[in-house]
């Protein structure tokens, strides 16, 4: 809600506010509330049903990590699918790389994609690189028609695990994933706080290793998402330790590099234990 050029982001038990300098954009789609603000400290600030998505100043660290890490280990990757992600900043850093020849962005809300173009340019400036396809639909009804093997890389981009975006960590989905998924293919999904969201953290978990063979937990941060401390699920058919790894750096990175990613993959022990 709004109050005296106020914005809060309220959690159960945690709240967030940013003062703000204008209201960009504030309309109700067919799923949600879609609402811009700009605000003194953190930019343009995209926000969801009241919970904030992104924000000018700090997406680069959420979008670099879910995007570099898995490239890292599969850098042959040429088909990816990118679930949710509407604003644009993972399809930005996929299209860093070369190697990458088709992106399919599957966003079930169109006015997340078009505020964005509009509102928000340096995250979604390469929503229109010829490369993209955008498919507005329900990322799970669009895998299950997805041929077998169909993609190198699926990253899961998606909001919080609530409402119409719930079923995307259940197991169903999951097998659907790794049916899509080509035999080298790696699936990576931001899986929440694990301070303010173990239940999250822990679900995604143990609904991929019950799907694959192989799943690593990776960790970044985001300074305004709950808990600051955010975790990603990596899955695959094979030993991802045993995968090629890459120590290319795509250009205009502000948080990636390549010597970060044995740091990012050995999680601390506060985390095992929340798996555990």
């Amino acid at each position: 809600m709004v109050s005296s050029l106020w914005v809060t982001e309220k959690h159960k038990n945690t709240s967030l506010s940013f003062k703000v300098k204008n209201i960009l954009f504030k309309e109700r789609s067919k799923y949600q509330l879609v609402e811009i603000f700009e605000t003194y400290d953190w930019g343009k600030v995209l926000m969801l049903d009241g919970l904030m998505m992104v924000t000018e100043k700090d997406e680069f660290f959420y979008h670099e990590t879910i995007v570099h890490v898995p490239l890292s280990i599969q850098p042959k990757a040429k088909k990816v699918l990118v679930i949710g992600g509407g604003d644009g900043g993972t399809v930005r850093e996929l299209v860093k790389y070369p190697t990458v020849e088709k992106i399919d962005l599957v966003e079930i809300d169109e006015m997340v994609v078009e505020a964005s173009k509009k509102f928000l340019p340096s995250i979604s400036s390469n929503l229109d690189n010829e490369r993209v396809s955008i498919k507005f639909e329900d990322a799970a009804e669009f895998i299950k028609k997805v041929k077998p093997e169909e993609y190198d890389l699926i990253i899961a981009d998606s909001s919080d695990p609530e409402g119409f975006a719930a079923c995307l960590i259940e197991t169903e989905f999951y097998e659907d994933i790794k049916k899509a998924l080509s035999e080298d293919g790696l699936f990576i999904a931001q899986s929440g706080s694990p301070i303010t969201q173990k239940d999250e953290l822990r679900t995604t978990w143990k609904n991929l290793n019950s799907v694959f063979s192989y799943c690593k937990v990776a960790w970044s941060l985001t300074p305004t998402y709950p808990g600051s401390w955010w975790s990603f699920v990596i899955a695959g058919k094979k030993d991802i330790n045993n995968l090629q790894h890459s120590i290319h750096t795509p250009p205009g990175c502000r948080f990636w590099k390549p010597e970060l990613l044995p740091a990012l993959l050995s999680f601390p022990s506060s985390i095992e234990k929340v798996l555990n």
